[in-house]
């Protein structure tokens, strides 16, 4: 994915889930889906891709084997974009432990957890 320009201003949505609320943030791709408290406003999505990203997710929670095709950009060191890159590729459905993905890619599982705890996609690399 192509870096985003610095005159692309992100969009910002706030909505529920059956989990709970999240925020989806996107400028030119989808760059991060956050977790929130349930005191935190609505904000429904302005711009076509963030509409996408909302009808995606939804398709998902009906379906967990549906397949994204949203644009997204994943910000972060290139070790943990090696590591979410190794999540993207596990079926649907499939566990790993962090010690078995620390082996594959030849490091720590600590380095494992601190990557997966980072991923600012958690619904889309999973």
């Amino acid at each position: 994915m192509s870096i985003l320009s610095n005159n692309t201003s992100p969009s910002i949505a706030v909505v529920k889930t059956p989990f709970g609320k999240i925020r989806i943030s996107a400028g030119e791709y989808l760059t991060r889906i956050e977790f929130l408290t349930e005191d935190v406003s609505l904000c429904a999505p302005k711009t076509t891709l963030i509409h996408q990203v909302v009808y995606e997710l939804n398709s998902y929670f009906k379906d967990p084997h549906f397949k994204f095709t949203i644009p997204y950009e994943m910000v972060g060191t290139a070790f943990q974009k090696r590591v979410w890159n190794a999540l993207s590729t596990l079926p649907i459905g499939t566990t790993i432990r962090y010690g078995e993905l620390a082996q594959k890619l030849k490091t720590g599982a600590r380095a494992i957890g601190q990557a997966c705890r980072t991923n600012p996609l958690p619904l889309i690399i999973r």
